[in-house]
């Protein structure tokens, strides 16, 4: 009935994912200002959505578990530092613009039997969807490491071999090894995976620190803490732009749905 409102809340949610993106491919940075706009308009929209729909105490109940779930899990990876500010925010915006499914014609790559079109709301889906499109780069991440493993002699982790094991493994597929003078010669969005710190004779001790806090913006003081007098390579890894991800997975989520309830569903329901 009001196929308009789903429509304007869904493209007011992309324009300000889309801006916000953009902001976040060039910099790694995203002004307030967008945030601040983003948040009042979408919670506007949702008001008149819940308006025109008679105040149902069952979407007022929805709409409320999703803004306390989603607000949670964003304050909570936020603070543990496996979230950027930004990041936090989309979400949190996204909570208050589009609590519930829009009722929009989605795309139906599957029959209806399958879950995972709609089975949470677009927030979580959107999480959902963007962590796992994330997580995809793992593969070529550890690719370029294979490749750097045969050309290098199986040294890759040289000055680093007294680590252990799982962390050389997290590392392998989490990052990758760049040269110093290369990281100190220009700008760039990496986060580094080693702490240096200079032993007693003067020789620098390395060690693998392969879980960094997105929060701190130590990104950006990366050539502060890379010792003068190191050569080779070191390892970091990528800042990665996230709010490109989390607005192909909000595309993704409102259209399809939550990809990996979709994935389940294939998996205990192959298609004959």
């Amino acid at each position: 009935m009001f196929e308009w409102l789903d429509s304007a809340r869904t493209a007011i949610c992309l324009l300000f994912l889309t801006a916000a993106s953009i902001h976040d491919i060039k910099s790694r940075e995203v002004p307030n200002s967008i945030w601040i706009a983003f948040a009042p308009i979408g919670l506007a929209l949702t008001l008149i959505s819940l308006a025109l729909s008679g105040w149902s105490q069952t979407i007022i109940l929805a709409w409320l578990v999703t803004a306390v779930v989603t607000v949670g899990l964003s304050i909570a990876l936020f603070y543990l530092g496996l979230f950027g500010g930004a990041d936090a925010k989309a979400l949190m915006c996204l909570a208050a613009a589009m609590p519930t499914q829009p009722n929009i014609t989605p795309i139906k790559p599957l029959p209806e039997s399958y879950i995972g079109l709609h089975v949470l709301p677009p927030p979580i889906s959107t999480f959902n969807n963007a962590v796992l499109t994330a997580s995809l780069l793992t593969i070529a991440i550890s690719l370029r490491n294979i490749a750097d493993l045969a050309r290098s002699g199986r040294r890759i982790f040289e000055g680093l071999e007294n680590t252990r094991l799982i962390t050389k493994a997290f590392a392998f597929l989490t990052g990758y090894r760049v040269d110093a003078e290369k990281l100190r010669s220009r700008k760039h969005h990496y986060i580094i995976l080693e702490e240096f710190t200079r032993g007693e004779n003067g020789t620098i001790k390395r060690r693998l620190k392969v879980l960094q806090r997105l929060s701190s913006g130590e990104e950006n003081n990366l050539e502060k803490r890379i010792p003068e007098d190191l050569d080779g390579k070191i390892w970091v890894t990528m800042g990665l732009p996230f709010l490109t991800f989390i607005t192909a997975g909000f595309i993704t989520a409102i259209f399809i749905g939550d990809i990996i309830f979709l994935l389940i569903s294939l998996t205990l329901h192959p298609l004959t």
